[in-house]
């Protein structure tokens, strides 16, 4: 008796097999449900034996008629069921997997390559056969994120420009002193934690916990339109534009031979507007720089306003300064001391063979934080991830 059940359980597990490869949803659970419904009825009887397996392994109706089939063909002869499984198995093969595979074929094949029939060819042999060429395909947004501004056409300033505006820009973070509930182990959230413990049906307890609160940093951003700076400052001027339309803490300053305020003009809805009505307002466009003067008058009128809450400050210049260097250096110092972080983004620091040999430059580098390139759009994503990743532990204020 006990190898005539050993023997229907196996049989019994070889049809839940079967059935799955079908395409019916079949587990091992069902199986050994159907395995312990057999001990409880009469083997000989046909008719109870297909209901409890039916029962058991077929919980969708619309399978029904399938399970109907497949019973007679198992049950009718066991030993030949290899064949009718293998035929089962290519019949009814994974419609998930042919999409998936199908999809992933053809973003591969729109991605990376096309196909080019019937190029002409001057060999006579070959004039009449067809054939496909892989012509494997760029990224143009990698090949314009390396060109340099100075470099570009008209028709890569406007694809800059549409990168530029399509892009997410994050500003600097900085932790408050007040705390949000939050999954990081940071500090427990006592009041929280007895509140949602206070029922004695709960095994566990579960604990909550607090985390500061994250805020946008003031960024200030201090632009040279001067001479030198005439290739970079129209594209920079519109990223400006861009970072200041994600948050209200961006204070904008253009300096040449004086300093203007544009925050007010960088707020403009329209792009073109704003840089059109910034043209009109700085009277030192294209003009010479005396760096030390400007951010003098900086720090005198401005730094106690815009630099509360732990600002960065971007100055954008390519360090070329025509002023007193004695000034300089002071003005930069008390500048630093007011600030969380100074950043320096210079385009001349994409050239291979760029050397800090003039006096304002070899000053300025003295007190900033980080000097960046600024000639493409690749050091716009990278000044991007460095403001992701500034220490908030390490610069706090």
């Amino acid at each position: 008796m006990n190898k005539i059940s050993s023997r229907l359980d196996d049989a019994v597990i070889v049809f839940g097999r079967f059935l799955r490869q079908a395409g019916c949803p079949i587990g091992s659970g069902e199986i050994m449900s159907a395995i312990n419904a057999c001990s409880h009825i009469e083997i000989a009887n046909r008719l109870d034996f297909r209901q409890a397996l039916r029962s058991c392994l077929i919980s969708n109706y619309k399978l029904l008629p399938l399970f109907d089939q497949l019973f007679d063909i198992y049950w009718r002869n066991p030993d030949k069921i290899e064949y009718v499984s293998d035929i089962l198995r290519n019949l009814y093969e994974s419609r998930l997997e042919k999409a998936e595979i199908k999809s992933m074929k053809e973003q591969i094949q729109d991605m990376y390559k096309k196909k080019v029939d019937g190029l002409d060819n001057s060999n006579d042999n070959e004039k009449n056969e067809d054939k496909a060429y892989d012509v494997y395909l760029y990224s143009p947004n990698e090949q314009l994120k390396k060109k340099r501004f100075d470099s570009y056409t008209d028709s890569e300033l406007e694809e800059a420009k549409k990168f530029i505006n399509n892009r997410r820009w994050e500003l600097p973070k900085r932790k408050l002193r007040r705390l949000k509930p939050g999954k990081v182990t940071d500090r427990l959230d006592i009041r929280n934690t007895i509140r949602n413990n206070i029922f004695p049906s709960q095994d566990f307890i579960k604990l909550n916990w607090k985390q500061p609160k994250k805020r946008d940093r003031p960024l200030v951003v201090l632009m040279d339109v001067s001479g030198s700076m005439d290739h970079y400052t129209r594209i920079l001027m519109h990223f400006l534009h861009t970072i200041s339309s994600k948050g209200n803490k961006v204070e904008g300053f253009t300096f040449g031979t004086r300093l203007t305020r544009i925050t007010r003009f960088i707020k403009e809805k329209s792009v073109n507007d704003s840089i059109e009505k910034i043209n009109s307002l700085v009277q030192d466009w294209s003009g010479g720089t005396k760096i030390g003067e400007t951010i003098k008058d900086f720090n005198l009128l401005w730094a106690r306003r815009v630099l509360g809450n732990g600002a960065v400050v971007l100055i954008i210049t390519d360090g070329w300064d025509t002023g007193n260097s004695k000034l300089l250096n002071q003005e930069f110092d008390r500048l630093r001391k007011s600030c969380n972080r100074l950043i320096w983004l210079n385009p001349n620091l994409g050239y291979q063979d760029f050397e800090p040999l003039t006096s304002g430059v070899q000053i300025i580098m003295k007190y900033v934080d980080n000097f960046l390139p600024i000639h493409n759009l690749k050091c716009l994503t990278d000044l991007s991830d460095l403001f992701l990743s500034l220490d908030l532990k390490k610069y706090h204020n």
